[in-house]
């Protein structure tokens, strides 16, 4: 019973991560990409190929 509990646990845990991080990705690099090309640091030699 309380193995199941800790796997369970376990797996909530694992998954929200992945949940939060997909959602902190999704948001932030537009975001960045979005300031960089406003501030003009993206130069043509600059973007990596």
């Amino acid at each position: 019973m309380i193995m199941k509990f800790l796997g369970f646990l376990i797996f909530l845990f694992v998954f929200l991560m992945a949940f939060w991080s997909i959602i902190f990705l999704a948001s932030v690099i537009p975001y960045m990409i979005f300031v960089w090309a406003k501030e003009g640091k993206l130069e043509n030699d600059q973007i990596p190929s």
